[in-house]
């Protein structure tokens, strides 16, 4: 058995509620609500700039194409237009080379037809695409300026929780520097072991620490256990420390 005073392991029940607090403050510590919407603002950024990076890219490829297409447009027209001159310059007498030269200008016409339908498209995509970096520079812009104002907020939140957790660090360590090594020891195994809780009130036959009642004769061993040392709970082996 693990010696302990009555004192000594109110002591230990001491330290488990400094323990505990200082649990749930590291926990809402690391899952503030600001911190979780700077987060999700940092998510929507990150897909912003994606997005974007597509936006540019696909503007980038219809800038491209509309330049081609308007040279094509150029060059198919100017040939149209020369073979025109040669149809009506009246160099040419051959009926044979004439019927030729309509059929080359006829289809001149119809590719130059076909090139204006499919810059058409490509400046409608073009306008779109510019359309979509512009919001989204626009998005961007928003998002940047609030992602200052969650930090701030976060800060200030943080802050607040950390000069309550740097009270009760020191308070733990006053409590801990009044106890024996070997019960800080067995202390910390069980906590380790019980998910931060080593140490539990008993009230009644209840253990608060599993919320299972002793029976008459566990309840009788441990408050006999605790006159001299450590009790434990024969559910959960939590340390057992009498409050009433």
């Amino acid at each position: 058995m693990t010696r302990a005073t009555p004192e000594q392991q109110h002591l230990l029940l001491e330290l488990q509620a400094t323990d505990t607090a200082i649990r749930q403050l590291e926990h809402g510590r690391a899952n503030l609500a600001e911190q979780q919407a700077l987060d999700e603002n940092r998510d929507t950024l990150a897909r912003i700039n994606s997005d974007f990076a597509n936006a540019s890219e696909g503007l980038s490829r219809a800038e491209q194409q509309q330049r081609r297409l308007e040279q094509e447009i150029a060059t198919v027209d100017s040939r149209r237009k020369s073979e025109e001159g040669r149809m009506y310059s009246g160099q040419i007498s051959s009926d044979k080379e004439l019927q030729a030269l309509r059929a080359e200008i006829s289809s001149l016409k119809g590719r130059k037809g076909d090139l204006e339908d499919q810059l058409l498209e490509v400046m409608e995509e073009r306008e779109e695409l510019e359309g979509a970096t512009t919001s989204l520079k626009e998005r961007h812009a928003e998002l940047t300026a609030l992602a200052g104002q969650l930090e701030e907020a976060r800060d200030e939140a943080a802050a607040d929780i950390d000069r309550e957790l740097g009270e009760l660090r020191s308070r733990r360590a006053e409590q801990v520097g009044k106890l024996p090594d070997q019960l800080i020891a067995e202390y910390e195994r069980l906590r380790e072991r019980k998910q931060g809780v080593a140490v539990a009130e008993l009230r009644g036959r209840t253990c608060a620490g599993c919320r299972l009642e002793l029976t008459a004769i566990e309840y009788e061993q441990a408050k006999d256990d605790a006159r001299q040392g450590l009790a434990y709970c024969e559910h959960c082996e939590r340390v057992l420390v009498p409050v009433d």
